[in-house]
C-alpha cells in the first residue's frame, strides 16, 4: 500500500477501493479483474487508485485480509461456556467456515478456485492465530478432560489441513464427494485429535551420535 490512510478521507477511499475490488472479482472471475475496472466501480480515477495501491495484486491481498478479519470476528463470536462441549464448539467452527465459504455471492468460491496463485499466508496465518486463541480458552477451562500440552502444534494442523480439505472440495465444480461428508468427516477427525493423546516416543534403538 502506498499511501497511509492518517486522514479519514484516505481511510474511507481505501474501503471503497478495498470494496470494488471485491465487487469486481464476484461479477468478472479474478483473471478479469483489473486496476481500471476496479477504479471503475469505485468511481474513482485510475490515477487516484495507484495513490493507494501499486498494482491488482496489492488490492487483492488488502481484500484477503480484510476477509480474514472478517473471519476472526466471526469465530470469536461462537459460544465458549459451561454448556458447550468440544464436540459443539468444533462442530460450529466447520460448519461457520463452510458457511463462510459459500457467501458473499461466490466471492470465496471464486478466490478458492485460485488460492494457489493468491496472497494466501496471510489468512492462513489469522485463521491459525483465532483457531489458537480460541482453543486455548476452551482447554484452560477444561485442562482436566483435555490435558493437551503440544496444543500448538495440534492446532497448526488441524488449521492447516482443514483449510486445504475445505478449499480443494469447494474449487472442483463436480465433486463427488457431497459437502455435509466433508463437514462431518472433518468434525471427527479434529475431535479424535484433540481427545488422543500421543504414547511417549520409544528412543530405543536410535543412535544420538
Amino acid at each position: 500500500m502506498r499511501k497511509s490512510p492518517k486522514q479519514e478521507r484516505s481511510r474511507q477511499m481505501i474501503d471503497t477501493l478495498i470494496d470494488a475490488t471485491e465487487r469486481c472479482i464476484i461479477e468478472k472471475g479474478l483473471d478479469f479483474t483489473t486496476t481500471s475496472r476496479i477504479a471503475e466501480l469505485a468511481n474513482v480515477s485510475v490515477g487516484s487508485l495507484y495513490q493507494y495501491f501499486s498494482s491488482k495484486e496489492e488490492l487483492i491481498e488488502a481484500l484477503m485480509n480484510k476477509m480474514a478479519d472478517d473471519i476472526g470476528v466471526g469465530l470469536k463470536k461462537l459460544p465458549i461456556n459451561e454448556l458447550s462441549s468440544l464436540r459443539n464448539l468444533v462442530t460450529g467452527a466447520i460448519h461457520f467456515g463452510f458457511t463462510m465459504l459459500n457467501s458473499r455471492n461466490g466471492l470465496y468460491l471464486e478466490l478458492a478456485r485460485n488460492w494457489y496463485r493468491l496472497p494466501a499466508d496471510n489468512v492462513a496465518n489469522a485463521l491459525q492465530q483465532h483457531f489458537l486463541e480460541l482453543s486455548r480458552i476452551y482447554f484452560l477451562k477444561y485442562y482436566r478432560e483435555y490435558p493437551i500440552d503440544d496444543l500448538e502444534v495440534r492446532i497448526f494442523i488441524i488449521v492447516n489441513s482443514t483449510i486445504f480439505t475445505m478449499v480443494r472440495l469447494i474449487s472442483q465444480n463436480n465433486s463427488m464427494w457431497r459437502e455435509k461428508d466433508i463437514e462431518n468427516g472433518l468434525i471427527e477427525m479434529i475431535l479424535a485429535y484433540l481427545q488422543t493423546n500421543p504414547e511417549p516416543q520409544s528412543h530405543v534403538g536410535i543412535d544420538s551420535r
